[in-house]
């Protein structure tokens, strides 16, 4: 801690006022490698054609394109799942409010909107395919959209099968 100088007394001397800096011994720095101007080069595929341009010394290479994953089969597979969960929601307030008289009621919403989206899962999966097997061999993803379809369907039959339930453990 500094100390200040009462009346009469001279300052501390510099050095005395602030801490010596240590010295850390010196390390021979390492050489740089010195990289090339310009951009640095692309590793590109090899091309898939190469085309001569007529009367000039130049060519055209054509580059594949990579293959891509359908968004008709990643819907199907979204909606089939979504119809699924909202099937198991129908199950779940038709047994639960059959004793009180309202679970037909509610489950009977829930079954509405859980076969819309088992159409739609079905529907979508059924486009996905389609599309995947127009595309010859440019779009993936044949599995996402049956596995879609076959969801669609399922979440499509729980709900049915669950507003069936329903209606009847309310009535009797």
């Amino acid at each position: 801690m500094p100390q200040w100088p009462q009346s009469g007394q001279q300052p501390l001397p510099q050095a005395a006022q602030q801490p010596p800096v240590p010295q850390w011994p010196q390390v021979a720095a390492k050489p740089q490698l010195v990289q090339p101007a310009g951009p640095r080069p692309v590793n590109y595929p090899p091309p898939v054609r190469v085309e001569i341009v007529p009367g000039t010394p130049y060519a055209l290479a054509v580059l594949g394109a990579p293959k891509t994953a359908s968004g008709v089969a990643a819907s199907a597979l979204v909606v089939g799942v979504g119809s699924i969960l909202v099937s198991l929601a129908v199950w779940c307030f038709g047994l639960v409010g059959s004793e009180k008289g309202w679970g037909g009621l509610v489950a009977g919403a829930f079954a509405v909107l859980s076969i819309l989206l088992g159409a739609a899962g079905v529907l979508l999966g059924w486009l996905g395919m389609r599309q995947i097997r127009l595309a010859a061999g440019n779009l993936t993803g044949r599995g996402v959209a049956i596995t879609g379809l076959v969801c669609g369907a399922v979440g499509l039959l729980l709900a049915v099968g669950g507003l069936i339930t329903a209606i009847a453990l309310s009535a009797g």
